[in-house]
Order: structure tokens, then sequence, then C-alpha cells
């Protein structure tokens, strides 16, 4: 019999499939020390793993302790997985660093760590718990619940509640409480601002996700989130369970962006199919005082299919103005509320101030006319009108085609003013220890360069890092990954230098926290007081920090303004436009008077007088000044 000729029975044969054998595979390298600590996770069809490590590893003449191997596939499932989507689950579920543009991940000393994620990723143990912390409201928390609740039981038709409480009231751990008493399953957070979905996430993370009585899943696909634990909804539907097998509801965050793209809300993209399905037991729109308020807006949030709404927002001036909500709707606190606390505690308890964290906000108004020449004294002519730079910052900080300064002798006059007269804030080595990291507000991204290049060769504050917030100035404006990559740029600045600068055209103004920034200064024409406040509300978050050995706290915090007309019209508004009853003109002057005055004991303004002295303003002067 003729001998077949094995190679081309081999090619000419039709054959569509071949075995394959998916496994995973985990082995360290003892005698190389670059790779103490790390173990190779790996991903192979071969059937003998011992012999795809050794492909890898002698060529080099690299001798390695394999660890384990098993199946690339599901616990209880004929679903087979990648290393990569193992790789993706150590990386944000398990935190574990892996090495750029490899497969080697840092287990420091636990290797046997390595194999138990193994194991709970084939059971699809989605565990988005950081740590198991408890938690007990605060009593202004625990307030807006319980108005919630009581407006809820008694309100079967208008279903829509406010919590216009300022920045730090604690809005997210407050939100999940709400929605653990209401036994709501299925629950949507939207917001314009995505940056803030860590903050969502961080809260559920550590004091919800552990609970039993907490029946839900974390799912977003916002870019805030991509290297957090959280599910995409295609994950969620594969395995809706928590890693104690109760089938889980959805928590889920989507930007207001994101929403309005979907075709099911007015968009034109076919996606978020699954948010116009489900009746959703609870919505939360955070910032609601951003971005809900317009046509688009308007259209996909009355497209979600809800049983109640929960605003959230710190500034609702327009909300409140609109008279949308009743006051039996809405639950205030505000930031001379936290002060009064702040005081009332330090005078009736020995246990630890919750509140003694929150610097008090110190309002200081300036004349730009008494800081640069008489040229610009007499004001200039605009589109025919005759102004005052004093009253138009957009104007005295506008720039020519050539990106410099058109008024640049007198930008210059005023830097070297803030740095000279020891009225100003930047005068005295000890007041400019005391401001190391500002936040600065412009009109124009032209503007704010400028004045970086100015600042650079200033010979106070080139001693200070300039960061630019700032996109081209229209369409990178409101976008979130333009507004994190500035948030990061901040943030690394803030740790390699003792004194930083950030520019800020439109951007970090809402929503985020740098715990360094001691004071803001106003350099716009922001005429909104929502606008206004927000911003000045980043001076004063929390912080702590060492010098010498000794603990320091943030104890105030600034706001620089250089428009003395529209600093006090704020100031009134802030004072009286928040409250159902004083707000768009309403109240008798008593009434205005007395919210001015009980802010004033935590919010103090100081300004010039006639002769050019600084003095603190009482609520008559506030009132007093032309409108």
């Amino acid at each position: 019999m003729e001998s077949v000729n094995t190679s081309t029975a081999t090619s000419t044969a039709i054959k569509t499939t071949r075995t394959v054998y998916p496994q995973i595979y985990a082995y360290v390298t003892p005698n190389y020390p670059d790779n103490e600590g790390w173990i190779k996770i790996g991903y192979t069809e071969q059937r003998d793993v011992e012999k795809r490590i050794r492909q890898q590893t002698q060529t080099a003449g690299i001798r390695y302790d394999k660890l384990w191997s098993g199946p690339a596939k599901f616990t209880n499932s004929n679903t087979w997985f990648k290393d990569k989507e193992l790789h993706s689950y150590l990386r944000k579920f398990k935190d574990i660093k892996q090495r750029p543009g490899s497969e080697w991940f840092y287990y420091d000393g636990y290797p046997e760590q390595a194999q138990t994620d193994f194991e709970e990723f084939r059971r699809k143990d989605w565990s988005q718990a950081a740590k198991s912390q408890e938690y007990t409201l605060r009593a202004e928390q625990e307030d807006a619940v319980q108005k919630t609740l009581t407006y809820i039981a008694g309100n079967p038709k208008n279903r829509e509640f406010l919590w216009n409480a300022k920045p730090r009231f604690g809005k997210t751990l407050t939100a999940y409480d709400l929605a653990l008493r209401l036994q709501a399953r299925n629950v949507l957070i939207v917001t314009n601002r995505p940056a803030i979905a860590n903050s969502w996430f961080d809260d559920f993370a550590t004091f919800i996700a552990w609970r039993n009585d907490a029946p839900w899943l974390f799912i977003s696909t916002t870019d805030s989130l991509k290297d957090r634990p959280v599910l995409t909804h295609k994950q969620f539907i594969n395995h809706p369970y928590k890693p104690d097998g109760q089938l889980a509801g959805h928590m889920a965050f989507i930007s207001l962006q994101d929403l309005k793209g979907s075709i099911h809300f007015g968009g034109p993209h076919g996606k978020l199919e699954w948010v116009k399905q489900l009746e959703w037991d609870l919505l939360i729109i955070d910032e609601a005082h951003e971005g809900v308020d317009t046509f688009i807006a308007d259209i996909a949030l009355n497209n979600i299919t809800r049983n109640f709404t929960l605003h959230l927002s710190g500034t609702p001036f327009r909300a409140i103005a609109s008279g949308n909500f009743s006051a039996d709707q809405i639950y205030n606190w505000s930031y001379a509320d936290e002060q009064a606390a702040k005081e009332a505690w330090q005078k009736s308890h020995d246990e630890y101030n919750p509140y003694e964290g929150l610097p008090r906000l110190n309002m200081f108004s300036y004349q730009m006319s008494q800081m640069i020449t008489d040229e610009v004294n007499k004001g200039a002519e605009i589109d025919g009108t005759n102004i005052d730079y004093a009253f138009d910052l957009n104007e005295f900080f506008a720039t020519n085609d050539s990106g410099k300064f058109q008024h640049e002798a007198e930008v210059v006059k005023w830097l070297d003013t803030l740095t000279r007269n020891e009225k100003y804030p930047f005068s005295t080595p000890e007041l400019r220890a005391e401001l190391k990291h500002t936040f600065w507000l412009l009109n124009r991204v032209a503007s704010a360069k400028a004045l970086e290049k100015l600042l650079k060769n200033h010979p106070v504050f080139e001693n200070y890092e300039v960061i630019i917030a700032a996109g081209d100035g229209r369409s990178d404006k409101d976008d979130p990954a333009v507004t994190e990559r500035s948030l990061d740029r901040v943030r690394a600045a803030i740790a390699k230098n003792d004194r930083t600068i950030t520019l800020s055209v439109g951007q970090l103004t809402t929503g985020v926290t740098v715990p360094e920034w001691t004071a803001v200064m106003m350099l716009s024409n922001v005429k909104s007081a929502s606008l206004y406040m927000q911003a000045a509300f980043r001076a004063q978050n929390p912080w702590s920090y060492e010098i010498n050995g000794e603990s320091q706290r943030k104890h105030n915090a600034y706001v620089f303004d250089f428009a003395p007309e529209r600093t006090l019209i704020i100031y009134d508004e802030f004072a009286n436009n928040l409250l159902t009853t004083t707000a768009a003109g309403g109240g008798t002057t008593s009434d205005r008077e007395e919210n001015i005055r009980k802010l004033l004991n935590f919010f103090p303004v100081i300004a010039e007088d006639d002769s050019g002295k600084m003095i603190e303003l009482d609520v008559n002067q506030v009132l007093t000044i032309p409108k």
C-alpha cells in the first residue's frame, strides 16, 4: 500500500475547528529582582500551560515557579472569558497595580491572594465595597430625610422635592440614606457635572455597598469612573446579583450630556434604551442649578419614568425664584446655618465638633480704580458707552489680536499694587504665606494666557506655579474629560510646589474639591449669584496639614473682589434669594435686613470707605449700594 504524505493530507483536508483549552495561569520569577512582588497572570489556549510559560522564559534563561492555573470559564456557566476581562477586574475591583503594557500584577508578597482573586472573578463576585464603615447622619441631614419622607407621605401626586443645601452638606450619603428608607430598588442619578461621579461612588463603596439592606449594584459608563469597580449595564444584566447572592437593583449614574444624546431622550444616538424602559423608584438630579432648566434637558428628564424626584443644589436661585417649589417642598441648609451650628456646638458639646473643619468665609472688596493709573480711571468707550474699568473687569483684562492685554501697563500696575500696598492680599511675606494656593477667575482664555505670562515675569508671582484651567473657551468648557484633566494638573502642581495660582475660565468652579485653595480672586464680570457663590465655596473646603511637626487647620477662607457694586448685589441675593419668603424681591425690608445681618455674623464683608481705609460693613451699608 502506498504511503500517504501526512503534510499533504493535512493541508488538503477540510476541517473547520480545532480544540482549544482556554486557561489562566500565574507564575513568578524568583531570581529576577525587577519582578520581586510581581506575578505574571496570562492566558493561553494550549493544553500544556507549562509549555506556554517556558516559551516566555527559556529564551532569556529565566527561572520560573508556576503558582497555579485554571479554566478561563465562569463558575456554573458556559461562558468563557479572556485575560483582559480578568485584568480589568483586578485593577478596578481589587485595586491591584498592573505594570503598564504587560500582564504583570503587584501582589507585594501575598501570591496566594492572586488565586483567590481569580476564583472570585470566576464566581462573578462584583463586590463594590471598599470598606465597611457605619454612619450616623448629622442632625441637619436627618432633618432633610425626615422632611422629605413626610412630604412624600402627604403628597401622592406632586412628587418632587428640593434640598437647598450648601456644599459640604453631605448630600450623597444623605440621599443614599433616603433611598434606603424609601426601599427604592432602582435609583437613577443624573447630573450635568459627571466629574462628581467619584464622590457618589466613594460614598457608595464605603457606606452602602456592604449593607444587607442595600439592594444595589453601581452602574455607570462615565469616563470619571473608568478605573473604578463599577459595572456596565450589560455586565449587570449578565449577572444581576450582589456577592451574597441577593438579586440586585440598579444604582445608576448617568451624565445629563449622555442622556440628551440618546434617541430615547431627544438625541441622535441609539443608546440607553434600558434607562427608558425601566420604571425608576427615585430620580436624583445632582447639581440641579446647572444645565437642567433648558428645553433640551426638559425633554430628556421628562422622558424618565419615575415615582419621585429629588433635586440637589447648593445654589438653586432659579428654582426658588421660579416658584416651582413651595416652602414645604424645600429643605434649606445654608452657609449661615452651618456656621451657626459650628458656633453652637463649641458652647454645648464636649465631643468632637463635626463642623470644626469648615472654615469661615471672608469677603474683601476693592476699588480697582484706586489700584491703577489715572488713564484707566477715566474709563473708556466700548460700543459708544463710557464705562469705568472698576466695574468692568472683563474689559480691564481684555486682550488684543496679538494676545497681549490691551491695557498691559495698567494690569502690571495692578499686580504691583497687589504685592506692595499692605491692604492688599499679596503685599507682605506673611500674607503670601497665608495664601499659598489660590483660585483666580477670568472671562476669556486669551486673558488667562496673557496673565500667566505677566505672573511668570513678575518679581513676586514668579515664585508661584501657574496652572490654566481652560479648554478652548467654547466647546471644551463643559467637557468632563477636559475638566478632569485640569483638576489632575492642579493637584499635581500643588503636590510639587509650595505656591500655586490656578487661572480658571469656567472650569473647576463647582463640584470639585481642592482643599489647599484658601482664596478665590474674582476677576470677571460674573453676575450670576449661583456661579459666583459656587466659585467662592471652592475656598471653603476643609484642609489640615503639618508645619514643623505641628498640626494646622484652615480656619478662614477668602474671596477677593474688585467690583464693589457687584459684590454687594450678589451678597444681598445670597442672603435673601435662597429663601422662599424673600426670593425675587419678596418679603419686607426688615426680613431682608435680618437675613443679611445673620449672614454678616459668619461671612463679613470688608471694603474700602471714601478715604480708602478697609472697614467691615454693616447691614445698612450692604443695602445702600446702588442697584
